[in-house]
C-alpha cells in the first residue's frame, strides 16, 4: 500500500508540473539558505578552532597594565592583534620574574618603536617602526611568528645586538640587500636576513605591521636606542606541560602585581572561547533569518496541497467509493506534501552546497583574521552528513506539516457529494 501511495502522491504532483516547480522552488530557496549559512558558519568554527590550535592553547598574553573596565576577558590592547597597527606604548617588566615560576616554560618579549631609518639607497630619512624581539622568541612561539621564515640570511644569536632582520618589501625600499647597512637613530645596524615575501602575516602583523615592510632588532638593541631596558609592549607566556593555563596566567598576574608592573592577561584558550561563541550567535542568528524563506515557501506548500484538494475533489470521492478510509486520505495527501517538500529540500542542499562553495572561496581571500593570529587562513565550509540530513528531514517534515490542514480537509470530504463535484 505504501508503494501505492507513492505512485499516487508521485502522479498527482506531475500531474501539475508548473505549480510543482513554482512550490518545490520555494522550498529550494529556503533550504538553500539555511543550508550555506550553517555550512559557512560552522566552518568558520572549524577554521577558528584549527588556527587557535596552531598558536597553542598553552600559551599567554600579557599586557602591561590593567585592562579597560568591563572587557577584562578580551583587554582593548587585543584588537591591534587583530585589526593591525602596531603601538608604542608598553611598560617595564621583570620578566626574569616569570621565567621562576614552576608553571612556565618559556617567555617571551616584544617592544615597538619608531625610530628615524636612513640608508645609503634611500634619500632622506624614514620614520619607521622598529620591533625588538629577545633570544629564542620564534623558537619558543612559532604560531606567532608564521611568516617570519628567512629568504636569506639567518636569525639572531645570543648576544648578537647591532643586527637587523628586514622584510622583503622595506629592503627593497630602503635599497639594501644581505650584508648591507642601514642606520637607525644615529646608530648603524649590519643586514643579517630578509624575510621571504608572502601573504601570510603571523601575530606580528598586530604587532608591528606588515612583516613585509618589517623592521626586526634584538630587544636589547631597541632598549639601547630608547632607553627604558626592561620595557616591552607584550609578553608570551606559554604554560609548562600539565600545568593549568588559567591558574598559570593568575600566577603571571600576581607576580607582576608584587613588583609594582600589573599586567592583564589572556589566554588563547580564552581568544578561542570568546570567537566561538561568537560565531555561535552569528549562527543561530543567520539560520533564523534564512528559516523565514523556508517558512515562505512552506506556506506554497500548504497552498498548493489546498488547491490540489479543490481539484480533486471527485477523486477523493472515488477513492472513499470503493473503500478508501480517511485515514488513507489523510496519509496520501500528508505523503504528496512531505515529497514535495523532500524533492525541494534535496534540490536545496545541492543549491546550498554550491553557494557555500563560491561563498568559502570568497571568504577565504577577503578575511584576514585568521592571517592576524597565525599567518595561515584555510577556510572552507563544512558541509557534514549530519547538515544534509537534517536539512532533508527539516525541508520533508515541513512540508508534510504544511499539508496536515488540505489533508484534513481532504479526508473530511463526504464521498457522496465528492462524487456529485464537477
Amino acid at each position: 500500500m505504501t508503494l501505492d501511495f507513492l505512485r499516487l502522491s508521485w502522479r498527482g504532483i506531475k500531474t501539475r508540473k508548473a505549480r510543482s516547480i513554482l512550490t518545490v522552488s520555494g522550498i529550494v530557496i529556503g533550504v538553500a539558505a539555511v543550508a550555506a549559512l550553517i555550512s559557512i558558519a560552522q566552518g568558520m568554527q572549524l577554521t577558528i578552532k584549527r588556527e587557535f590550535e596552531a598558536i597553542g592553547y598553552d600559551t599567554i598574553l600579557a599586557f602591561p597594565g590593567q585592562a579597560p573596565q568591563g572587557m577584562e576577558g578580551m583587554p582593548g590592547r587585543m584588537r591591534p592583534l587583530f585589526f593591525g597597527g602596531g603601538r608604542e606604548e608598553g611598560a617595564t617588566l621583570d620578566l626574569g620574574r616569570l621565567s621562576q615560576l614552576p608553571q612556565v616554560e618559556a617567555v617571551g618579549a616584544i617592544r615597538t618603536e619608531t625610530a628615524i631609518v636612513t640608508s645609503p639607497g634611500l634619500e632622506g630619512q624614514g620614520f619607521l617602526r622598529v620591533t625588538g624581539l629577545n633570544p629564542g622568541i620564534t623558537q619558543s612561539f612559532p604560531g606567532y611568528f608564521a611568516g617570519f621564515s628567512l629568504a636569506e640570511g639567518r636569525y639572531f644569536e645570543e648576544g648578537e645586538l647591532f643586527s637587523v632582520i628586514l622584510g622583503p618589501k622595506v629592503a627593497e625600499d630602503l635599497g639594501v640587500s644581505l650584508g648591507g647597512k642601514i642606520t637607525i637613530e644615529n646608530q648603524e645596524f649590519e643586514v643579517i636576513g630578509i624575510l621571504e615575501e608572502s601573504e601570510s602575516r603571523g601575530m606580528l602583523r598586530g604587532l608591528s605591521g606588515d612583516p613585509n615592510y618589517g623592521i626586526y632588532l634584538p630587544l636589547a638593541a631597541v632598549d639601547s636606542l630608547f632607553g627604558e631596558p626592561g620595557k616591552i609592549s607584550l609578553a608570551l607566556v606559554k604554560a609548562a606541560e600539565g600545568a593549568d593555563v588559567k591558574q598559570t596566567a593568575q600566577l603571571v598576574r600576581q607576580a607582576m602585581t608584587m613588583a609594582g608592573t600589573p599586567v592583564t592577561t589572556t589566554t588563547v584558550q580564552e581568544m578561542a572561547e570568546m570567537a566561538t561563541r561568537i560565531m555561535s550567535s552569528l549562527q543561530t542568528t543567520l539560520a533564523a533569518i534564512a528559516a523565514i524563506s523556508l517558512l515562505v515557501g512552506a506556506i506554497g506548500v500548504m497552498n498548493t496541497m489546498y488547491t490540489a484538494v479543490l481539484e480533486r475533489v471527485r477523486e477523493i470521492g472515488i477513492m472513499k467509493a470503493v473503500g478508501a478510509k480517511r485515514k488513507h486520505i489523510l496519509g496520501l495527501f500528508l505523503l504528496e506534501s512531505g515529497l514535495v517538500g523532500l524533492i525541494g529540500g534535496l534540490l536545496g542542499v545541492i543549491v546550498g552546497a554550491a553557494l557555500s562553495s563560491v561563498a568559502g572561496r570568497f571568504i577565504a581571500s577577503s578575511v584576514t583574521m585568521g592571517r592576524a593570529v597565525t599567518g595561515e587562513f584555510s577556510f572552507s565550509p563544512v558541509f557534514s552528513a549530519g547538515l544534509i540530513i537534517g536539512a532533508l528531514a527539516l525541508s520533508f517534515g515541513l512540508g508534510a506539516l504544511a499539508g496536515v490542514w488540505p489533508a484534513q480537509r481532504a479526508a473530511r470530504l463526504n464521498p457522496v457529494e465528492a462524487l456529485r463535484y464537477e
